[in-house]
């Protein structure tokens, strides 16, 4: 591992944030629709985004992290931050089904299936064969790597297929307004529901949330072109 802060892989996952890829821009609340919503200082048009189809209607959509992407400029991102993600590629590999460690697609072209590696702590159980994470899924061929170098997934990983994937809601920094409408802290990481509207205007997003269905254990990690062995369903 190349970065100052963690060691142990010798690549570094397609999510990870890099150096100079990190913002630090100001927060705090502006006067906006009749209300006062979280806003970075001064705002851009594609700081916020808007909940999935099923739970618009509401006026408050959600302030997203503002950060870089130089994946493709390693002269100019630096070194990765491995305990950081970048938000906008998280989002990305959530919407596009790819793979939070190489970037390409995880969904098994054979099968339909989509192969997801999970650590304990970021997967949240919600029935017999579904769960939340804010983990994007990991492509076969990444798997057993994944397995080998992550300390997350050292105690009990969940390694599973999955049939289908639904938007659940966001991860993030809750604030409340302070003096001079400055933001103050009130949660942090915490989950925000897309549904949960008198949270959004509030809240300033670091990572998508999906809740995955048809979840089926597998053994052992296979290979792609290998049909998945279903085990057990995920329990929590």
């Amino acid at each position: 591992m190349r970065g100052d802060d963690v060691t142990g892989y010798d690549t570094v996952p397609y999510t990870i944030a890099y150096a100079a890829e990190l913002v630090d821009d100001p927060i705090g609340f502006e006067w906006h629709a009749g209300q006062f919503r979280l806003s970075y200082l001064p705002p851009r048009p594609g700081d916020w985004v808007t909940p999935p189809a099923q739970w618009r209607g509401e006026p408050a959509q959600i302030l997203r992290g503002r950060v870089r992407d130089l994946h493709s400029k390693p002269d100019k991102r630096g070194p990765e931050r491995m305990r950081k993600l970048n938000t906008r590629r998280q989002w990305r590999c959530i919407d596009k089904l790819l793979c939070q460690v190489c970037g390409g697609p995880a969904t098994d072209p054979e099968t339909g299936l989509i192969p997801w590696l999970l650590a304990q702590t970021v997967f949240e159980g919600t029935g017999e064969n579904s769960g939340r994470t804010n983990a994007p899924p990991t492509c076969w061929d990444c798997i057993p790597k994944a397995l080998e170098q992550c300390p997350m997934l050292a105690d009990a990983p969940i390694q599973c297929t999955v049939t289908s994937v639904k938007p659940a809601g966001v991860l993030a920094d809750v604030y409340a307004p302070g003096i001079a409408r400055a933001g103050v802290l009130t949660a942090h990481n915490a989950f925000v529901g897309w549904d949960w509207h008198e949270f959004h205007h509030r809240a300033l997003a670091v990572a998508q949330v999906v809740e995955l269905h048809g979840m089926q254990l597998v053994k052992q990690p296979i290979r792609r072109s290998a049909a998945a062995a279903a085990g057990e369903s995920p329990q929590r």
